[in-house]
């Protein structure tokens, strides 16, 4: 049986290859517009991680490290037993950062102090900051 293609075998894997281009093009935004927003301090929603998950293991160990610090950092300004107690831990996570920056810097620290400002920043506009004395 012989059977006549409608269009030659080349222009279908230049078809391909341009799905292809197209999806990895894609990708990539995602992942970018992603890292933008771990740059900004903010928190990851659970698509977002899971996205992570799938396609850049080393961000996602890295957003999954940052939610742990941030959560434990949010913990300990809700013991806060004033709101010179919470700017005082504020103020020593920052300078924690800023000494390993000494050593070199990286993005990682960078998202690092934004989280931990985005959260302070948080907890300020909260009612427990304002019912502190």
């Amino acid at each position: 049986m012989n059977v006549k293609s409608v269009q030659p075998v080349s222009e279908y894997f230049k078809a391909m290859q341009q799905s292809k281009d197209a999806r990895a093009t894609k990708d990539q935004t995602r992942l970018t517009s992603i890292r933008i927003i771990l740059m900004l301090g903010k928190k990851l929603r659970t698509v977002e991680m899971d996205y992570l998950q799938r396609h850049d293991l080393n961000l996602y160990n890295q957003a999954m490290s940052l939610s742990m610090e941030r959560q434990a950092y949010e913990d300990a300004l809700q013991h806060s037993r004033s709101k010179a107690d919470a700017n005082y831990y504020n103020t020593f996570k920052l300078m924690q950062i800023a000494d390993q920056l000494k050593h070199g810097g990286s993005e990682e620290l960078l998202m690092r102090s934004n989280s931990i400002q985005e959260a302070h920043r948080e907890f300020m506009q909260s009612s427990k900051y304002v019912s502190l004395r």
